[in-house]
């Protein structure tokens, strides 16, 4: 479902699961697969990573950019490209438990390329 937020999901699984799964950064290329690198730079004072070089396939070429993370947990986490090959890239995850044990997950996010793309 699509709304001004975002897209939202329901996931069959509680926040905190689906927080570890979408913060396991070293992971990204085992299941985004456009996602080539993913290091963790740096770790909040709670372990997370909060400061990310990626690389990521875009089709038309590979861009490189590196992303500082903030938590609000648990009902979001957001990120801000800080440097990189994109003009922008920024976004937020909202989590929303749910009584029967799932979690309804939005994200927005806002990317934009910021280099040549040819038509046709």
């Amino acid at each position: 479902m699509t709304d001004s937020q975002g897209l939202t999901e329901n996931v069959k699984a509680p926040v905190d699961k689906i927080v570890e799964a979408l913060t396991d950064f070293d992971s990204f290329p085992q299941w985004q697969s456009a996602v080539l690198e993913a290091e963790v730079l740096e770790r909040d004072d709670e372990g997370r990573g909060s400061r990310i070089r990626m690389k990521v396939d875009a089709k038309i070429r590979k861009v490189e950019y590196i992303v500082k993370y903030s938590y609000d947990l648990p009902n979001s986490f957001s990120w801000a490209q800080e440097s990189g090959d994109l003009k922008e890239n920024t976004g937020v995850y909202r989590f929303d438990a749910k009584d029967d044990g799932s979690t309804d997950v939005t994200v927005d996010i806002v990317a934009e390329v910021g280099f040549f793309v040819p038509g046709r």
